[in-house]
């Protein structure tokens, strides 16, 4: 994922890439990854070019960016997939037929950093959404959610990750019996009071599929 934005919305950028980074996915956000003494614009260029999703924040501040306008030309000549964050105005010129994620300015200049942080954590679930019925990723996004979630290293991790789960109905037995698997192995997933929560609401749904002591330990343990 290649964030657009102004230098003015880095905080505002540097929360959302957390929260996506913690769902699996790898981002660039040229304040944070560009590393010293590089030739700055060719690595932006370079990192749009090898990106798969190209997401403009459009604030005010973006439009008076002198480098944005021409991340998006980039992205539209590399077809590269645009999920378009709505904040100030929506999606205009060459992304302008394209719908916008709206974000609400009320949570997201609000003085307390939870409240933007919570926010941003839907906005991130949401670009997860996104990807997973509208996109050209779609089929292989619960390939890539179920391997993150086996692979989670860390509390947030798993509890992002369980989190995402939720949205994924058509769970085969193989599939489950490998979330069930790392539920139990893997205590970054189990242990956090926000992760259990979420797989007991999915272990409740699929619990048709599992053996009657399956579900017993699952629940116990969760």
């Amino acid at each position: 994922m290649f964030f657009s934005y102004s230098i003015d919305d880095k905080k505002i950028v540097g929360m959302l890439k957390e929260q996506l980074e913690y769902m699996g996915f790898e981002t660039f956000l040229a304040h944070e990854d560009l590393e010293p003494c590089v030739e700055w614009q060719e690595e932006i260029k370079k990192n749009l070019n090898m990106c798969d999703i190209f997401i403009p924040l459009l604030t005010e501040s973006f439009k008076k960016s002198d480098w944005t306008d021409q991340e998006i030309g980039l992205a539209i000549a590399a077809d590269k997939f645009i999920i378009p964050l709505q904040v100030d105005f929506p999606p205009y010129g060459f992304i302008g037929k394209i719908q916008g994620l709206k974000i609400d300015t009320y949570y997201l200049r609000n003085e307390d950093v939870q409240t933007v942080r919570n926010h941003l954590k839907d906005i991130a679930i949401k670009i997860f959404q996104t990807l997973r019925t509208k996109s050209k990723f779609k089929d292989d996004m619960k390939d890539f959610i179920l391997y993150k979630f086996i692979n989670s290293a860390s509390y947030n991790e798993g509890i992002a990750r369980a989190k995402l789960l939720e949205d994924f109905s058509n769970v085969t037995q193989v599939e489950l019996s490998q979330i069930l698997k790392a539920t139990k192995s893997n205590n970054q997933i189990h242990e956090p009071s926000t992760a259990r929560k979420a797989l007991r609401k999915f272990f409740e749904i699929h619990k048709g599929n599992l053996k009657d002591e399956e579900y017993k330990d699952i629940q116990k343990l969760l």
